[in-house]
């Protein structure tokens, strides 16, 4: 998008007084620029923004290649927004789980994944969230605990086979081979095109065929 152009909207963001409004065209700018939204989101939080303009402050530090300290300003955020909805801050949180995992420190995103079920208890996305975090600590008895509790709450299609898939690593790892199989079948059948669970299959037939006597 030109520049000009650019500077209009981040001026149009700037004027609005409705800090809903505001909020939704400032995480909408980070798409287009993330640097003008993050300069805009500091000086809405310098005007009193309170944490609508930390959330925009940290997605948009996360998406300018700065995912730890963007997750963790971000889930500071979602621990001062007292005045938030129990959503909102579900939603940060994980969004904090996302930004740690990118920043490859697992611990830290398990714990914000977790936290946020704190304010959604049923949510299967922040389930799938600790499930991948324990599988980067190699904690795979909890990441297949995780996926299943996901399973049960997933609505979509696309979180039951991503549920499916954790759950197919997780007992990949945990030598549950006939399980594991069973688990990326059935994800296969939900995204058959899905080059990860095509993967995932395919090692968990290979290591199926390294088990078997020659």
């Amino acid at each position: 998008m030109p520049t000009l152009v650019l500077a209009a909207l981040a001026l149009q963001v700037a004027a609005m007084d409705d800090p809903a409004q505001r909020h939704e065209a400032c995480l909408a700018l980070i798409g287009q620029n993330a640097e003008l939204a993050y300069e805009e989101a500091l000086a809405w939080r310098h005007q009193g923004g309170g944490w609508p303009s930390e959330h925009c402050v940290s997605l948009a530090l996360i998406a300018l290649d700065q995912a730890e300290a963007g997750a963790s300003r971000l889930r500071a955020a979602a621990e001062g927004a007292v005045s938030a909805t129990d959503a909102s801050r579900a939603i940060m949180f994980g969004q904090a789980g996302d930004g740690f995992l990118l920043a490859e420190a697992p611990q830290d995103a398990r714990a914000a994944f977790e936290r946020g079920l704190d304010f959604a208890p049923g949510d299967s996305g922040l389930k799938r969230g600790v499930a991948q975090a324990a599988l980067a600590l190699s904690d795979a008895g909890a990441a297949e605990s995780a996926a299943s509790d996901a399973l049960q709450t997933a609505s979509a299609e696309a979180g039951r086979a991503e549920a499916l898939r954790l759950r197919a690593e997780a007992r990949l790892a945990l030598g549950a081979l006939d399980r594991a199989l069973s688990d990326a079948e059935a994800a296969r059948a939900v995204r058959p095109d899905n080059i990860d669970i095509l993967l995932l299959r395919g090692r968990i037939n290979e290591a199926i065929r390294q088990q078997q006597p020659n």
